[in-house]
């Protein structure tokens, strides 16, 4: 238990690091965000169940093309692992496309809103060869801040909340599914813009 608090500890002072040299250096980019049409980005996501106490770090990797200085487009893809005893592995991986609006198009520090979908993939690995793998579609929103380091490097952080559709409701057509609550989101990512 304590070296899970360490852990969180550690990434509480390096989110914290980053955060602030992204600040400082802001002043010195040159271009605001939005200005380059596309970006390529590595980044951490901490996902929370719903029910849950607490979340999990996971790697990921996000695409940005900016269709101007106030409007861009997200894709993105994550990987989370679970381990629940030495027989049973449950692996997600959510990938999401989101629309991106700017509230301050242009600006080295720019606050924006985020909407989009999901796809939930999940493979359950557990004992005598048993395997398993489902998907379900999802619905997100949230919020961001971008940051411009230099002319080629941003750094972004961003909270979304998840809605994934029902076990119920998998097999319905469009209209008629339905969502469940399952979690929040939050993402760290250095991006590489050209």
């Amino acid at each position: 238990m304590k070296t899970n608090n360490r852990n969180r500890s550690a990434m509480k002072c390096i989110a914290m690091s980053v955060l602030l040299l992204g600040l400082q250096t802001a002043a010195f980019a040159g271009e605001g965000v939005g200005e380059k049409v596309l970006s390529l980005g590595a980044r951490a996501s901490y996902y929370t169940p719903r029910d849950a106490d607490k979340g999990q770090w996971s790697p990921g990797a996000q695409a940005r093309l900016h269709l101007s200085s106030a409007v861009g487009l997200e894709a993105s893809i994550d990987y989370l692992k679970n381990d629940f005893g030495p027989l049973t592995t449950i692996k997600t991986y959510p990938v999401q496309a989101s629309l991106l609006g700017y509230i301050i198009p242009g600006s080295v520090v720019s606050p924006f809103l985020l909407g989009g979908v999901g796809w939930y993939y999940t493979q359950v690995d557990g004992p005598a060869g048993y395997s398993n793998t489902t998907s379900r579609f999802g619905l997100h929103a949230g919020a961001g801040l971008e940051i411009m380091l230099n002319k080629s490097l941003s750094l972004d952080g961003t909270y979304r909340y998840v809605w994934r559709e029902s076990l119920a409701s998998k097999d319905a057509n469009a209209l008629d599914k339905s969502y469940e609550a399952s979690g929040s989101m939050v993402t760290l990512a250095l991006n590489l813009l050209f």
